[in-house]
């Protein structure tokens, strides 16, 4: 409907042009005719005159150039006279002219032809005298009241006319182009701010949706039509409702691992350490050492879940981050005197190069963020190789970098090493540290910072930046 304006608008705009494009031309078209019509009459009058001269002369003269120039003078006479017909043949007035103007023409030419057939024998001044009388009865067609005049006077008129209607013609056209351009530019705003208006409150209500989502709310209602917005809002509608459940899913998932699983699990767990501690009875050094490996076993499971737990936990945002002082150089110090051992049977070296790092933080979080990124390290390291760790203030940031040796990494492997889905050849990222690299970077941007991987110089870096916080003192 709306639409349908502009168009209603140029189509009304198309055919009212067309008229007064019309109109000019029938003008221009009378002027021309005019100009026509005036000539034939002017030919025709003429062409006579010449037929009567050259009568005269061959009269008197019997040249027989003289009676050949009197018939081309009448064969154009005639000519002229068929096209003055066609011009004056819808004005029944003019074509009255005409005719009368065509007849009287006739009589005279029949006089010439009546002196010019007579005896030579008469004298040359009776000739002469003879044809000066046919000559002025025939001048009789121009006289005032002659049809020559009817014709001549009419065509005048419209020749003066035709500027004064060429001028309002062309000013009828302008007034029109004026009109429409304004018409046209009132409109062409008007919609511009009538769709402005209704797509911007459509994308507000897009817009609203989208960020009640992101908050887990309630959304508005659905927009109505067809159009993409409204196809849009219903996508984010059904994807809202994919999410919902897909999130209600999850909880219900860690709440069957935490409780359907973990308990039991512990439960097994302190079985074990009652028999291997001789509570449940004597049990022999070979079933017993079996216990041991089943309990280092269990111990692992149970570590996996709390990790899978507290990755869901974080990625979900419902897991609460403390905020503690912390001493990032520390805390790393204290997990590479954990790894002695397991440095020293891999004969690697670590060299560090750590400033004073100091920001709030949940420290038994960014413990366990760190000692994976360690434990990866370890891993991927050859042996008898070195792993560079390095850390230093960028502006309001922590900046860490950890450098090993390992197989390089190239750019897609880069981007999606810490992604728990991700495909990965095993020497680059082992199947046990898919998980805690998770961790490491959900825990990384819990608190605001980034986890990134990059290789260069045949050397495999990743790098954890955090904001510097500070406590406020009041």
């Amino acid at each position: 409907m709306i639409i349908s304006i502009p168009l209603l608008f140029a189509l009304f705009f198309v055919i009212v042009l067309i008229h007064l494009v019309d109109e000019a031309n029938a003008h221009i078209t009378a002027e021309m005719d005019s100009q026509d019509k005036i000539a034939c009459v002017e030919t025709m009058i003429k062409e006579v005159s010449d037929s009567t001269t050259s009568a005269v002369l061959y009269n008197l003269t019997r040249r027989p150039d003289f009676n050949a120039r009197n018939q081309r003078s009448r064969a154009h006479f005639f000519k002229t006279y068929r096209r003055l017909t066609k011009l004056v043949s819808k004005d029944p007035a003019e074509m009255k002219a005409a005719q009368e103007l065509y007849s009287g023409a006739l009589v005279w030419l029949a006089q010439q032809d009546q002196h010019a057939n007579e005896p030579p024998k008469e004298r040359l001044s009776d000739i002469f005298h003879g044809q000066m009388e046919s000559q002025a009865q025939g001048l009789s067609l121009m006289r005032p009241e002659g049809p020559a005049q009817v014709i001549l006077e009419k065509e005048e008129k419209v020749q003066q006319l035709a500027p004064e209607l060429h001028k309002q013609s062309i000013n009828r056209i302008a007034a029109l182009f004026i009109f429409g351009l304004v018409v046209n530019v009132s409109i062409t705003i008007a919609l511009a701010m009538y769709f402005a208006r209704y797509v911007s409150r459509r994308l507000d209500n897009v817009l609203t949706n989208t960020l009640r989502l992101g908050a887990r709310l309630p959304l508005e209602p659905p927009l109505r039509g067809d159009d993409e917005l409204a196809e849009l809002d219903h996508a984010l509608h059904g994807a809202a409702s994919d999410i919902l459940s897909y999130e209600r899913f999850r909880e219900r998932l860690i709440g069957v691992v935490s409780h359907e699983l973990r308990t039991p699990l512990t439960s097994v767990q302190g079985t074990l350490t009652l028999l291997e501690a001789g509570a449940l009875g004597e049990v022999s050094g070979k079933a017993l050492s079996q216990v041991k490996v089943t309990q280092d076993s269990l111990r692992k499971v149970i570590e996996l879940v709390a990790v899978l737990l507290l990755l869901e936990r974080l990625e979900s945002g419902s897991q609460v981050v403390k905020q503690d002082e912390v001493e990032i150089g520390g805390i790393l110090q204290e997990l590479l005197d954990s790894e002695k051992d397991s440095l020293a049977r891999a004969r690697l070296s670590v060299n560090c190069e750590l400033e004073e790092l100091n920001t709030l933080a949940d420290k038994e979080q960014i413990s366990q963020a760190l000692a994976g990124l360690v434990q990866n390290a370890l891993r991927r390291a050859p042996e008898e190789s070195t792993i560079t760790i390095r850390g230093k203030l960028e502006g309001d940031k922590i900046e860490l970098l950890i450098e090993d040796q390992g197989e390089p990494l190239n750019a897609v492997a880069a981007q999606s090493y810490f992604d728990r889905t991700s495909q990965i050849s095993e020497k680059a990222k082992p199947k046990q540290c898919i998980l805690p690299l998770a961790l490491s970077k959900a825990i990384i941007v819990a608190h605001e910072g980034g986890l990134s991987a990059g290789c260069g110089d045949g050397k495999t870096v990743f790098m954890v930046r955090l904001p510097i916080r500070r406590r406020l003192h009041v």
